[in-house]
């Protein structure tokens, strides 16, 4: 758990650094541009994350609908496919963990968004590469 900790701490830091050589707030800056630690560039512009937490929202939407298939199953009311395995404890854990991807890009595209206007304001770039 401290490892997280210290990574969270070592982006903030790389990030503050960026937004400093840039010449912007943190406020201004939004989430962190970089790419360490990454095998691919990252999505980090409003526009791109608003269009991964639309995406994540369809895709959880469509687990909720698949979930409550296997609820009417499990109560009678919808036929079981033959072979049909219960999900287990672990398969629930790791499917309410997965409800959390969507929040979080949610608060990224909202922090993103709102350095996007302050950059805007202030006539600078509205993306920062």
């Amino acid at each position: 758990m401290n490892d997280r900790a210290d990574r969270a701490r070592r982006f903030a830091e790389l990030a503050k650094r960026d937004a400093e050589r840039r010449g912007l707030s943190p406020e201004e800056y939004g989430v962190y541009k970089g790419s360490e630690g990454s095998l691919v560039k990252p999505v980090n512009s409003a526009s791109g994350l608003l269009v991964l937490s639309i995406l994540l929202t369809v895709i959880m939407t469509a687990v909720t609908v698949f979930i409550g298939f296997i609820i009417a199953q499990g109560l009678g009311l919808l036929p079981a496919a033959p072979g049909d395995s219960e999900l287990t404890p672990v398969m629930w854990f790791f499917i309410i963990l997965s409800y959390g991807a969507p929040v979080w890009s949610w608060m990224y595209y909202a922090k993103e968004r709102r350095a996007q206007k302050l950059r805007i304001a202030r006539g600078l770039p509205r993306n920062l590469s």
